[in-house]
């Protein structure tokens, strides 16, 4: 078996000493281009792979974050995974992920998974966690990143928007265009979309239009868009505005009617939620409420990497939403 290349094989090559090979490869802001470049071809020449495990020993840091998504089987939270990703590379860190499956418990698993792999912080989607995970959370000293929400108790940082106000102002929105009778399709049993169901009940009974509250549970998939649709054409009084809980599902209704000859928004109104890119795509395009999904992993990365540094700014924050008017309302 053919032996593993040292640091100090990468220092000779490069023709540096051992503390400068070091500080090319682990922090790299304190060594000249010119220098880092020779460094880093020379580890590639001589096949040299950094030791995480002894790096942590030495720095008290694995250089890794811990992320947890619901799910990656829709595209929404992939550019809130790209912005982390681009960001945090800056700072030398790398991700660790893990799919909780909207499901609490999961969640708990992955992060005594993440710990026991000694993590420098966590990035944890939502705000909904088990007792479990709030306790072991306490007892670490990781950093603590709560994206996609704006939480009553947050467990450290957070960087994240009101789905409550996204959806109650999505609402007043269509409202104000004139449609009184706004169903909302969501699947359901998440927290995030009880959220927004009662932020669109809210604005719905502010404008006294509490008569016309019509919800459908549905997957938040094109097929359960298509099928919400179906049913709420059939229902009487048939809804004016369908508003649903992510583009995917709105796409979905969007194309199924289309091929039944609805027009829109003369037969329906429709709108979605998170501006992905086949919302402007369909004819007409759909009108939707655009969340900022790469800067929130971007500035969810940019204020790790400032806990990390221990400067002192690190900070929780509030992102825009914006309604996107579209041709569909």
């Amino acid at each position: 078996m053919a032996q593993r290349s040292r640091l100090q094989d990468v220092a000779d090559a490069a023709g540096v000493s051992f503390i400068t090979a070091w500080r090319a490869l682990n922090e790299p802001q304190r060594v000249r281009e010119k220098t880092r470049e020779k460094v880093k071809a020379a580890a590639i020449d001589v096949g040299y792979v950094a030791n995480a495990v002894a790096r942590s020993l030495v720095t008290s840091r694995s250089g890794v974050v811990g992320l947890i998504v619901p799910t990656l089987e829709d595209s929404i939270f992939s550019a809130t995974v790209q912005g982390l990703s681009d960001t945090l590379s800056k700072s030398g860190l790398e991700i660790l992920m893990g799919i909780s499956r909207y499901d609490d418990i999961r969640e708990e698993e992955l992060l005594r998974a993440f710990v026991g792999r000694q993590i420098d912080a966590l990035v944890l989607t939502g705000k909904v966690h088990s007792d479990a995970t709030r306790k072991l959370l306490a007892k670490t000293e990781i950093v603590v990143v709560e994206i996609w929400d704006v939480p009553e108790n947050p467990l450290d940082l957070y960087v994240g928007f009101s789905n409550h106000d996204m959806a109650r102002q999505a609402t007043k929105h269509l409202i104000e265009q004139g449609y009184k009778r706004i169903a909302f399709v969501s699947p359901q049993g998440r927290g995030r979309a009880e959220e927004r169901h009662a932020g669109y009940c809210v604005a719905m009974q502010d404008s006294g239009l509490a008569d016309a509250i019509t919800c459908i549970w549905a997957p938040a998939t094109l097929d359960g868009g298509a099928e919400a649709l179906d049913i709420l054409m059939k229902s009487s009084p048939r809804p004016d505005a369908i508003f649903f809980n992510g583009d995917t599902p709105a796409v979905g209704a969007h194309l199924h009617g289309a091929a039944k000859g609805l027009k829109y928004p003369d037969d329906i109104a429709l709108m979605g939620l998170h501006d992905t890119d086949i919302s402007s795509r369909v004819n007409p395009p759909l009108t939707t409420v655009r969340i900022p999904r790469y800067e929130i992993g971007k500035r969810a990365a940019e204020e790790i990497a400032k806990r990390l540094t221990d400067d002192g700014s690190a900070q929780s924050e509030v992102v825009p939403f914006e309604i996107v008017q579209r041709g569909t309302t």
